[in-house]
């Protein structure tokens, strides 16, 4: 039987609201049909409590829009954005399927393996290409992941968690589905894509074994106290005929601190296919790969040393939000222990960051008056590093594939 919402029945631009088919705390979806292209899609409509909590509805444009870039096939695509009196209105691709919470629920056992890596392995794929865009999802979750009936997994409510985050490290309110929450995320530190790296480990484990790692948990406050404390008992103990090698694959995607985690979705995906597998892994293992991605950008810098009250004056060549690559005029010695001061665009001023960092590196090139380092940012304000991760995201989604920074400037964190 069809449901009727708020919207049933309207007509808002080309679109013609039909029935609701799901309501949640941001707002209610329907199906509605596209009358100038003459296909069926859905629609979600944020709620007015949403537009005023993640700063009004300019931003949740701004957002829906970014995401809409992040085009990949297994990432529900965004078709269209309109603001519509109280709510903003975000036009989707309608899927045929289910999601991933009522696959689990309908089936009421786990999935087998087989069907588990399958529908992982194009989620971890997507994710892979959001990151490399920076684009962090913070709210993975098996509601989250729709199934369609050709056994297409795709990615939806990008944006949603991430609006609020400037909000959350600044206030320390954590955001997110908690069932499914790095522990960063609920101490409300700097998260990035290894929490959501984490969340698939939670939703990997819950599909294969039909159980949450902490589901013995009795209430909210302990099963947060499990995230940050507690040790899961490895997938076997409840599927035994489970590899032994996928045991490890998977806690290793549930280590509490992110940096004991896997680097990327990339890395991720290949452990769990070589814990399927009789020949160990070969070779990734040593492979470099970096969670922050870099965007070639040119920004004011000035560098103070800890033995001078001089500062050196610089300019980045290139940026992530852990480390850069600069320009400067004078000789500072690989591993020296510096202050770097970064000159951040916003609106028509600049906003000033500061971090403790390292020198990894140096290139003297003796046919110009400067010389290139690249430096690991150890010390900075969550906050900061944050900002500096919105400037890089917003970078790589308007430049072309061409402009990116080179394979060595992307070797430093």
């Amino acid at each position: 039987m069809a449901k009727n919402g708020s919207f049933t029945g309207k007509i808002i631009d080309r679109y013609e609201f039909h029935e609701l088919i799901g309501t949640g705390s941001y707002g209610e979806v329907y199906k509605a049909f596209d009358k100038q292209l003459l296909r069926n899609v859905a629609i979600k409509a944020t709620t007015a409590a949403l537009s005023e909590q993640s700063g009004g509805k300019v931003h949740i444009v701004r957002e829906a829009r970014i995401h809409a870039r992040a085009e990949h096939a297994n990432i529900v695509p965004i078709y269209d954005v309109l603001d519509y009196e109280q709510s903003v209105l975000i036009v989707m691709r309608l899927v045929i399927g289910e999601d991933l919470d009522r696959m689990l629920s309908r089936e009421r056992e786990p999935l087998n393996i087989d069907e588990s890596l399958r529908i992982m392995h194009q989620v971890l794929w997507g994710m892979d290409y959001a990151h490399s865009k920076g684009i962090v999802h913070l709210d993975l979750k098996p509601g989250n992941i729709r199934v369609s009936h050709a056994g297409e997994a795709l990615i939806m409510d990008f944006g949603i968690a991430s609006m609020l985050e400037d909000q959350n490290l600044l206030e320390k309110v954590a955001h997110g589905t908690p069932s499914y929450m790095a522990p960063e995320q609920i101490q409300c530190t700097y998260m990035d894509a290894r929490s959501d790296i984490y969340s698939l480990g939670v939703i990997l484990y819950k599909m294969v074994t039909g159980h949450h790692p902490f589901g013995d948990a009795t209430n909210l406050s302990e099963l947060l106290r499990c995230h940050v404390e507690a040790t899961p008992v490895a997938p076997s103990h409840y599927i035994p005929t489970l590899p032994k090698k996928f045991d490890v694959a998977i806690l290793k995607a549930l280590e509490k601190k992110s940096r004991d985690r896997y680097h990327s979705c990339r890395e991720f995906a290949f452990a769990l296919e070589y814990s399927s597998k009789e020949s160990e892994l070969h070779g990734f293992g040593n492979k470099e790969v970096r969670w922050n991605p870099r965007v070639a950008i040119y920004l004011k810098a000035r560098i103070h040393m800890s033995e001078s009250k001089d500062f050196i004056s610089a300019e980045t060549i290139n940026l992530s939000a852990s480390g850069a690559n600069l320009r400067v005029a004078s000789d500072i010695p690989v591993g020296s222990n510096i202050e770097l001061e970064l000159y951040l665009p916003e609106d028509d001023e600049y906003t000033k960051i500061s971090a403790k960092s390292i020198v990894l590196w140096k290139d003297s090139k003796p046919d110009l008056d400067n010389i290139e380092i690249g430096v690991c940012m150890n010390e900075v304000r969550d906050i900061d590093r944050h900002k500096i991760g919105i400037l890089v995201r917003d970078m790589l989604l308007s430049v072309e594939q061409d402009d990116l920074p080179s394979e060595r400037t992307q070797t430093f964190m």
